[in-house]
């Protein structure tokens, strides 16, 4: 019933790991073969000549490419974190869903965005990355992320084990770069972020709002609604890392970020943001660069 009511109102993060020459970025692991995800299907409800107006692929990759093909990503989100404050938003500092300014110390300035009432949050008066694609989404179905304990690398001295999340970052090489990609990092006041936690994108009709800020949580049915500034920077990066990684979006979702795409095109921030990642990693988000309405 979320998905229905979605598409009826839209048609209206341990240390830092050694880093190699190339700069913080995942070693070479040209030759390692990645797993296939299945395919989805195509929406039945778009036209043949609907479909010849979509990026291609249209649909999610049957194989992913290989390790080679991957972004350079840095090597630990410690150090993707300092890439995405010290080099893509070094002089952007504002957060990606309630706009807030932050400082150089990543502490945030809530009244600057109608958020002065948070003050006394701690979490609140911080600034942590965010995925839009939450981690949580393409990990769970991982070994690593499921049963750590099972993995020897992931044991530490003493008889501890290493959280799922950690885990998959030191033995998938693909999750790791999925992970620490900075075209699906942001700048996100913490509160909101531990808010949101790994729920899934969709309009909601409730749910639970702060302040001045645009963004609607709804922890009944895990789904959150986007500010309508960002829904198309939010779509684009869907459907960059479902293209990138293999990771399978319904329907529906395809849709939903359809619809997003076209109301919300990218501005000059998201294309000077774009410009600035794919000179670290070395590959850009085509539905920035090449942007067109799906």
């Amino acid at each position: 019933m979320t998905i229905t009511h979605d598409i009826r109102v839209l048609l209206g993060d341990v240390g830092i790991d050694a880093m190699n020459a190339a700069g913080g970025v995942l070693p070479d692991l040209r030759g390692v073969r990645l797993p296939i995800p299945a395919a989805a299907p195509l929406p039945a409800t778009v036209s043949a000549e609907k479909r010849e107006s979509w990026p291609e692929p249209f649909t999610p990759p049957t194989e992913l490419p290989q390790a080679a093909q991957l972004p350079h990503a840095a090597s630990s989100f410690s150090a993707a974190k300092r890439l995405l404050y010290e080099r893509v938003y070094t002089d952007h500092r504002i957060t990606f869903y309630c706009g807030c300014g932050y400082d150089p110390q990543k502490q945030t300035a809530l009244e600057s965005c109608g958020l002065g009432f948070m003050a006394a949050n701690k979490r609140a008066q911080r600034v942590e990355a965010e995925h839009i694609f939450p981690a949580a989404q393409f990990g769970q179905s991982l070994a690593c992320w499921r049963a750590p304990a099972t993995f020897p690398q992931c044991l530490k001295t003493g008889g501890g084990q290493l959280s799922g999340r950690a885990c998959c970052e030191k033995v998938d090489p693909t999750f790791a770069t999925a992970h620490n990609d900075l075209q699906n990092l942001v700048p996100a006041v913490g509160a909101i972020n531990g808010k949101r936690s790994d729920f899934n994108w969709g309009m909601v009709s409730g749910g639970e709002r702060f302040g001045d800020c645009a963004i609607r949580i709804d922890a009944s049915t895990r789904r959150v609604e986007p500010p309508s500034v960002v829904r198309g920077d939010v779509a684009r990066t869907m459907l960059y890392m479902r293209d990138t990684y293999g990771f399978r979006l319904s329907r529906q979702d395809e849709q939903l970020y359809a619809a997003w795409n076209n109301a919300d095109p990218p501005d000059t921030w998201e294309i000077d943001r774009n410009h600035r990642i794919s000179q670290i990693q070395g590959r850009g988000n085509r539905y920035v660069e090449e942007y067109k309405r799906l």
